[in-house]
């Protein structure tokens, strides 16, 4: 078991990463000192419902006893929504939730944005427990963005708010579909370019396309953890350095949104980042054999690296509203060498459309 560290201007917690860990979180809780009287609502998907694995939890809760309540929403990136939020809200207050009950986050990135904006939000903040169960939420349980969607964009709506622990069960990673294994490794890969280039170099010597043993496992999700874990902490609401986390997600967030999610999100990421590379070989920031290390390492864990076919005025449309952007130019991060990136506000359209046009030729 390996128990991280991070410390952020407004909160202090622990990532504990390691095997057997469900059934221990009722002992997690009560190294807390959280109240038992103040409630408790677990949030999962139907996906990982069928896994067993909220109904373990919320047994080893009840038998310490939790008042534990569990609410299931369907998987896909299309709960991210303001509806099925409120619909969280009604939960809680059945669950009779109080200002010091909490809200326990079992799945992938989307239930933990979605548990985490209304644990953010519901009586202005109740403690939030981050339960990833997949290996691209090792990248989004960490560091307190929790948000939704609108139909005009990815995570328009949201909040920082960190959760009090993150208890990371690599158990749970061996019942991942292959495709959504990979899309994790899209996450992985992006922490090694921004700052971990032994990371990257042992992906290169050794790829990761499936589900290893649990030690191997913990051992990678706390070196890429490690990567993120370092920039939260220098930058907690992404006011500059946290923005490198986006390696990938510009271009990623828009293909997602423009293939109406027949991309997933480490698929999209890991396109977003060869188009990235392509815009920084274009500028003279990026040596091309980089470049070509970056898409080997991809496609090394069987990810994509040539946008799917949909016209470009798709991906323009959805683009154009990055939050990220300023009204001068694009905000992209854009690669240097590997272990390092650097933000820009200076992409343009035509930037983007050559990289396009050189990924797809």
């Amino acid at each position: 078991m390996r128990r991280l560290e991070v410390h952020t201007h407004t909160a202090n917690y622990e990532i504990v990463i390691g095997s057997g860990l469900l059934t221990q979180i009722p002992h997690f809780l009560a190294q807390l000192g959280l109240p038992q009287d103040g409630g408790c609502l677990l949030v999962s998907d139907d996906n990982v419902a069928a896994l067993g694995y909220p109904d373990t939890l919320q047994a080893s809760l009840r038998k310490a006893g939790w008042p534990a309540e569990l609410a299931v929403v369907p998987a896909g990136d299309a709960s991210k929504s303001l509806s099925l939020t409120e619909a969280l809200y009604t939960r809680l207050l059945q669950a009779k939730v109080r200002r010091s009950g909490i809200v326990i986050a079992v799945g992938g990135g989307v239930v933990g944005d979605l548990a985490g904006f209304a644990a953010a939000t519901y009586l202005r903040g109740v403690h939030l427990i981050q339960v990833p169960t997949t290996l691209l939420a090792h990248d989004s349980s960490i560091g307190g963005k929790v948000g939704v969607n609108l139909p005009a964009g990815k995570n328009l709506v949201g909040a920082f708010y960190q959760p009090r622990l993150v208890v990371y069960d690599v158990d749970t990673l061996h019942t991942l579909p292959n495709r959504e294994w990979r899309g994790g490794m899209a996450e992985v890969i992006k922490h090694a370019v921004i700052g971990e280039p032994e990371l990257f170099a042992h992906l290169q010597d050794t790829p990761q396309p499936s589900c290893g043993d649990s030690a191997e496992m913990e051992a990678m999700i706390a070196q890429a953890s490690g990567v993120k874990i370092a920039i939260v902490q220098a930058d907690e609401r992404e006011a500059g350095l946290r923005m490198h986390l986006n390696l990938g997600h510009t271009i990623g967030h828009a293909m997602e949104q423009a293939s109406h999610y027949q991309l997933n999100h480490g698929e999209a990421v890991a396109i977003g980042m060869r188009m990235e590379a392509e815009i920084a070989v274009s500028w003279k920031w990026l040596d091309p054999t980089v470049r070509d290390q970056i898409i080997t390492v991809l496609r090394q864990h069987h990810l994509p690296v040539v946008p799917p076919l949909m016209k470009w005025e798709q991906v323009l449309t959805y683009l154009d509203v990055d939050k990220k952007h300023s009204g001068s130019g694009w905000t992209f991060v854009l690669p240097r060498e590997i272990g390092r990136v650097e933000v820009t506000r200076e992409v343009t359209e035509e930037d983007v459309r050559a990289a396009w046009q050189a990924s797809t030729s």
